[in-house]
């Protein structure tokens, strides 16, 4: 049984590798690779080169080095495909300007003959061959090309065959040679314009090299796609090959910067390589096609990427990163790419080696700075996040101390208010109630007093008092309801003094800056004048007004009376008067006194905003630094009293 299966799988492989083996020969039956020809020449100094036969491909400037000029190759072959199908003619590489005949008839040309292109050595080429030009036997394809000294001139082995399958051939080389350039050319702009631009907001060196390199390399592969530029040949060539240099020393420098390789021989190196890219490098590397140029050339590239991949990897294994790690394999395998490349052309020969892959050596840099920049952004992001996290951790912590803050300042503040306004309770009552009390006392016991005047002392510091609870309740700065909260208090009492009375209070404006402190400055200012008037003027009438003088920017109130008066130059020093001029100076306002018998005005004028620098504390008992004395404005002349 085990024998069985063991024939059986034998018997299962070898029908599978005929199958393939038929497989792979319908694919390539009725194409042919023409490789025997007939080559002769004529050279630009007029040197003729008989006919010789050889075997395709032919390297002109390996045989001929130096040397320019023209060269025919005539190749035969007989048709191996339907007479009334179309052929096709694949040519993977004519070195220069070219002419296509078949059988005498100019089937395709490529430039011109007298003035040889060697961008056109490029690319490869697709001719269609006409069914009637292919005869069944005997074709003979004559390819005449023009070409320069080192330029890459000659022939590689031509297909011919069915259209369809030789287009076909010619597709995949056109996508390989032409397209896969074009398209790592786009790529590379973009990333190095995009790298370029980050470098000019920023001045990092890591994407100002690689930028450049990436528009090197862009450059460099312009000789892959574009046929031929409006630039002598020789600058085309020199563009072309500075470009690569430059690409090559940016790339270098911008890998050992990413790494941080210390080397700095290694970094002299290379930056003596990008200075002579341009001057030395350059025009020698434009003629690399030379039998010794081109070898060297390529081994001083490979002798730079491998000590640079060999930088990489020290400093990978050095200092381990995602970075450095996709990097330094990234430069290994650019690294084997240009050794296989080097071993391929100086071991065969075979400088037009077509199937290069060295033209996308870029793609690995531009795959690993596409996924640098995505994974900078990204930590970028995160980095910001993460601060914006310890900013707003940092702000609420602030914040809840400031609040901390605000609550112990509050609450001091509110013990300072309660002790100023306990003090100044007992100030009120001390100043007035107090000795209002302690003077009753007085006269109780002096047994002097009469009942009247005691009673009269007695109102007196209930007034007192109703004043001082009335000042505690905060009026919003209205004086009209100071006012009016005054006569309600005192106007029984004036009454019974035997006062006339008459009250005059405009609207008035409201005076916010008007502390509770204010109020009881001013009730006491009033509430002394009022007394004098009902136990020392004889008075049969008192008059109070109050308006809003909008010219002199005050509130003034007046009480006039018409009792015996005083004379005001002998009573200046007096106590009553001095407490008053005290008290209108705490309010920021001032007195104004004119007396006369029968004609006596009292006026206190109030500024509707306080003056700068002149505001009291919370409870407006502060009087400013350095103040003059308060004092008494008295005039001859009456002060202003609206007419009643």
């Amino acid at each position: 049984m085990p024998l069985a299966s063991h024939r059986l799988r034998t018997v299962l492989a070898a029908l599978l590798a005929w199958a393939c083996l038929m497989l792979s020969g319908m694919a390539a039956a009725g194409t042919m690779e023409l490789t025997a020809a007939t080559r002769s020449a004529t050279l630009t100094d007029g040197t003729v080169l008989p006919a010789r036969p050889l075997a395709l491909p032919d390297y002109w400037d390996r045989e001929l080095p130096g040397k320019s000029g023209m060269v025919v190759y005539e190749l035969r072959f007989d048709r191996n495909w339907p007479a009334a199908d179309p052929g096709g003619l694949f040519v993977p590489w004519a070195g220069g300007s070219y002419e296509v005949r078949l059988n005498g008839v100019l089937i395709a040309a490529g430039g011109r003959l007298d003035a040889p292109s060697s961008a056109l050595a490029k690319r490869p080429y697709y001719v269609a061959m006409p069914p009637e030009l292919a005869s069944a036997y005997g074709n003979v394809l004559r390819i005449t090309v023009a070409g320069r000294a080192y330029a890459r001139t000659g022939l590689l082995p031509v297909t011919v065959g069915p259209a369809a399958e030789v287009r076909a051939q010619f597709d995949q080389a056109f996508r390989l040679r032409v397209v896969g350039p074009l398209v790592v050319a786009v790529l590379s702009v973009v990333l190095g314009g995009l790298a370029l631009l980050i470098w000019w907001r920023q001045r990092d060196p890591l994407f100002g090299l690689y930028g450049l390199a990436e528009i090197a390399w862009s450059v460099r592969l312009l000789d892959y796609f574009v046929d031929d530029l409006a630039i002598p040949a020789e600058l085309r060539g020199y563009i072309v090959a500075a470009a690569r240099e430059v690409f090559l020393g940016a790339i270098a420098r911008f890998c050992l910067l990413v790494i941080r390789v210390p080397w700095r021989w290694l970094h002299r190196t290379l930056n003596a390589y990008l200075l002579l890219a341009l001057p030395v490098i350059a025009p020698l590397a434009a003629m690399s096609s030379h039998p010794l140029l081109f070898p060297l050339s390529w081994l001083v590239k490979v002798g730079i990427i491998v000590t640079v991949a060999g930088a990489m990897v020290w400093g990978a294994l050095r200092r381990p990163s995602r970075e450095a790690t996709l990097l330094a394999v990234t430069v290994g395998v650019s690294a084997l790419v240009f050794l296989a490349d080097w071993i391929k052309v100086w071991l065969t020969g075979d400088y037009y080696w077509v199937h290069s892959m060295t033209r996308y050596v870029s793609v690995p840099f531009s795959v690993v700075m596409a996924w640098m920049l995505a994974e900078r952004y990204t930590s970028a992001v995160q980095s910001l996040q993460d601060a914006n996290q310890v900013l707003t951790e940092r702000v609420a912590q602030r914040e809840a101390q400031l609040r901390a803050a605000f609550a112990r300042t509050q609450k001091i503040a509110a013990e300072e208010t309660a002790l100023r306004e306990r003090g100044r309770i007992l100030r009120d009552m001390h100043d007035g109630l107090g000795s209002q009390l302690v003077t009753t006392l007085s006269m109780l016991e002096s047994g002097k007093a009469s009942s009247p005047e005691i009673a009269t002392q007695v109102r007196h510091a209930l007034d007192s008092l109703k004043l001082s609870v009335d000042a505690m309740q905060d009026t919003g700065g209205d004086l009209a309801a100071v006012l009016g909260n005054l006569r309600y208090r005192l106007g029984p009492r004036i009454a019974d003094a035997g006062l006339d009375i008459h009250w005059e209070v405009e609207r008035l404006p409201t005076l916010p800056h008007f502390t509770a402190r204010n109020v009881q400055e001013l009730q006491y200012l009033l509430l002394e004048a009022i007394t004098n008037v009902m136990q020392h003027a004889g008075a049969r009438s008192l008059a109070v007004t109050a308006h809003a003088d909008m010219a002199a920017q005050v509130i003034r109130i007046t009480l006039a009376d018409d009792g015996r008066g005083f004379d005001t130059r002998a009573t200046r020093g007096g106590r009553g008067l001095r407490n008053m001029q005290v008290r209108a100076a705490a309010i920021g306002g001032r007195l104004l006194i004119r007396s006369a018998p029968g004609n006596t005005a009292l006026a206190v004028e109030i500024p509707l905003a306080p003056a700068a620098g002149e505001e009291g504390d919370a409870d407006g008992e502060a009087i400013a630094p350095g103040r003059p004395p308060p004092h008494i404005v008295v005039s001859d002349e009456s002060p202003p009293v609206p007419p009643s």
